[in-house]
């Protein structure tokens, strides 16, 4: 495959990404602004800064050493809101749930995820800083393994808090957060397997992947505007 189509592809998807990420976080701050509940304006809000960080992040060149190292100081925080954002998102599923349970016992799993993301990040951004990081190298593929099985298992709970709850708005708020996660996991993963089968073909697949991870985000966004208009008019 031609480096030029590579780029071509690469940043036509980026920039529909980012143009859907902005649409999101327009969409989360207006409706936000207009939710009386204090549990769905939280999500609104927690939803626009998420988005602000994925559009920037798929913005920043990576032409240089400084942009890289913006690029991935990004990554790290997305990486870390969105894991914050599921955490309060699980703690919401539970007080709404009539019988308080632990959904997929995130609560007794969530020290440990944590610690490990912590952990794994930091040796990850000292080797970025040093310089000595590598797409090929094994701490590199146990790195994304790790952050695949994490968020893998943070969608799937989202998707089951989905099922279990009667908030109707909740319900459809987090299982599209759930896809968005799942789709965020193919995006993080699938490029490992790809560009070993052949060049750059990974990084064409998850700038697509994107797409879907941006889109699944503003459907969550979307999902609170019914009771935004609903409180506006009351």
């Amino acid at each position: 495959m031609s480096i030029d189509i590579v780029n071509l592809l690469e940043t036509l998807a980026g920039l529909t990404a980012t143009l859907i990420a902005l649409l999101a976080v327009y969409r989360s701050l207006t409706i936000g602004k207009s939710l009386v509940s204090r549990m769905y304006r939280t999500r609104a809000y927690w939803l626009a800064v998420l988005m602000i960080i994925f559009a920037v992040f798929s913005t920043v060149p990576t032409t240089s050493t400084i942009e890289s190292d913006i690029s991935g100081i990004l990554f790290f925080m997305f990486l870390f809101a969105l894991l914050i954002f599921i955490d309060s998102n699980v703690t919401v599923g539970r007080e709404i749930d009539f019988f308080h349970k632990d959904v997929l016992h995130w609560h007794a799993l969530r020290i440990p995820l944590f610690v490990v993301i912590v952990a794994g990040t930091a040796i990850a951004i000292v080797a970025l800083f040093d310089s000595v990081v590598s797409t090929t190298g094994i701490g590199f593929i146990v790195y994304f393994a790790i952050l695949g099985v994490v968020f893998t298992y943070s969608g799937a709970t989202m998707l089951a808090i989905a099922r279990r709850t009667y908030d109707r708005t909740m319900k459809i708020f987090v299982k599209m957060l759930g896809f968005a996660i799942l789709s965020y996991v193919l995006f993080l993963t699938l490029f490992i397997p790809l560009d070993a089968v052949y060049p750059y073909l990974g990084d064409v697949v998850t700038s697509f992947i994107a797409i879907a991870a941006a889109y699944f985000f503003y459907r969550a966004a979307m999902s609170l505007s019914p009771i935004g208009r609903i409180e506006k008019e009351i």
